[in-house]
Parts: structure tokens; C-alpha cells; sequence
């Protein structure tokens, strides 16, 4: 055999494996949408507004992670209920989002923006919180876009 016929050999030999491999590639997702990814958000926003915990939990995974700003970490959907629960209860009222930016790969996407809420004080003022937000999320089985990690900071500083 000659050295040209052994190099078209391994050359054919070449081709085939890139096209073999080339078949198992699964197929890309097209990105989910804004509106898609911001739904979640939207959702939760309607769901303080109602004064209804378990609709804002629904809006996170099972083990999902909450960081609230000067406090620990909120970790699985129980928790995360009993924290908006508590949030209600305390006064925290005429939630809105703005979506900034968004993005996906795959069942995987993650939401920034802009929340504006107010919140009644001990002695009974409202204080007006805005500050900014990030959600990762992914795709759960039924196709909803639910959060599986959130956390925010207010503009200002915390109340004394």
C-alpha cells in the first residue's frame, strides 16, 4: 500500500467520525423570550399583591434559594413560602418588576431588573423600597420558567 492511498484511507476514515459525531450533537433550543423569562417575575409580583404566599413560592423550584438582602440565605420551597408569608404579614404591598436584561441556553435563563414595593413600618408609615434584582431560572417539567436562586438590593440603605 502507498503512502497516498493509506493518507485517502485515513481521511475517509476522518470524515466519517466528524459526520458520526456530527449526528449526536442534540439540536439547540432557540432562547426563550423576554416575556417568556420574565414571567416568572410578573407572576410574583401578582401574587404579593393578592397577599397570597403560596402563589409566590410556586414561583421558585423545590430547592430553590432565596438571598434577602442583610439576611441569611432562604433555602427550599417551604421556607421560601414561610419568608413571603412573613413579608405579607409585614406590610409589603404594590409590588412591581421591571425586567432589564435577559437570557437562555437551553432550560437554563436568568432575569435582571428593577422592583419597586412599598413597606408599612412598625409605627405604621409606608417607606417606598426599590432596588434591583437577579433571578436565575430553568424550566421545569411543565415548561414554566421558575427561579431557582433570587436575590435583590435596595437602592437605599435599610431603614434604622
Amino acid at each position: 500500500m502507498t503512502t497516498k492511498s493509506s493518507l485517502r484511507i485515513l481521511a475517509a476514515f476522518v470524515a466519517m467520525l466528524l459526520f458520526a459525531a456530527g449526528c449526536n450533537v442534540p439540536a439547540t433550543e432557540k432562547p426563550a423570550t423576554a416575556e417568556e423569562l420574565s414571567q416568572m417575575n410578573r407572576d410574583f409580583a401578582a401574587a404579593l399583591n393578592a397577599k397570597d404566599a403560596v402563589a409566590a413560592a410556586n414561583c421558585y423550584a423545590d430547592d430553590a434559594t432565596l438571598y434577602p438582602p442583610n439576611e441569611s440565605a432562604v433555602t427550599g420551597r417551604a421556607d421560601i413560602l414561610n419568608y413571603w408569608k412573613g413579608a405579607i404579614e409585614a406590610g409589603a404591598t404594590n409590588v412591581s418588576v421591571k425586567t432589564i436584561a435577559t437570557g437562555s441556553e437551553g432550560n437554563l435563563g436568568w432575569e435582571t431588573g428593577q422592583f419597586q414595593m412599598d413597606i408599612k413600618t412598625p409605627d405604621g408609615k409606608v417607606v417606598v423600597d426599590k432596588g434591583r434584582y437577579t433571578e436565575l431560572l430553568k424550566r421545569n417539567t411543565d415548561g414554566k420558567w421558575v427561579s431557582t436562586m433570587g436575590m435583590w438590593n435596595a437602592d437605599a440603605p435599610p431603614a434604622p
